[in-house]
């Protein structure tokens, strides 16, 4: 076999080991499309139809916002429809939900149902009120930083009419970050004791 030849087998494998886990995407992955999914769909919506930089006045283009001027000059305008920047954000956001929902089907027992009543029920949301739950005050902390990243996020957005603020994510992505982390970390150190 020719040097072309094992270069192109060993491309088609990586080919199909890509279609594979797009596919078929992991539990964690399908949960981040999925709420990157939903969170983009609300700012779309919100942009669309009340602006998300003044509200009924300034908009945000996201063809300029997330490119950072590449695609546009501006990364607000007036309130005008843009198709070509709204309708792929929102096309974007509603695949995200899509895949990340057929993911989600395929990796968890029970379907998308059983993942959104294992969100809603979760015994993080008791560890608020209790550090004697599974995790102890490793997973009180991380379900506190969970809430307080949500909930200062939403109501800045809704008072100030901030929703595209970096001053808010500065804010609001290390509380998540360590919120998501401190939750895990619980988790292997509860999982490590019941093993020993």
């Amino acid at each position: 076999m020719s040097d072309n030849e094992e270069a192109g087998a060993g491309g088609s494998e990586a080919v199909s080991m890509l279609l594979e886990w797009v596919k078929a995407p992991g539990k964690a992955f399908s949960s981040l499309i999925f709420g990157l999914g939903v969170w983009g769909l609300i700012l779309g919506v919100v942009n669309v139809t009340l602006g998300a930089v003044v509200a009924g006045e300034r908009k945000v283009v996201w063809a300029g916002y997330l490119t950072m001027g590449y695609l546009w000059d501006e990364p607000y305008s007036e309130m005008i429809y843009r198709p070509y920047s709204d309708t792929v954000f929102l096309g974007m956001a509603i695949v995200g939900i899509l895949w990340g929902t057929y993911g989600l089907n395929q990796k968890v027992e029970g379907g998308f149902q059983a993942w959104i009543k294992g969100v809603i029920f979760n015994p993080i949301w008791t560890s608020l009120v209790s550090g004697k739950e599974e995790g102890g005050m490793t997973m009180s902390a991380a379900a506190w930083c969970l809430l307080i990243g949500f909930g200062f996020y939403a109501y800045w957005s809704v008072v100030y009419w901030a929703w595209t603020d970096i001053g808010v994510y500065a804010v609001t992505a290390p509380l998540l970050t360590f919120g998501f982390g401190l939750r895990y970390l619980a988790l292997v150190e509860d999982s490590s004791s019941t093993t020993e």
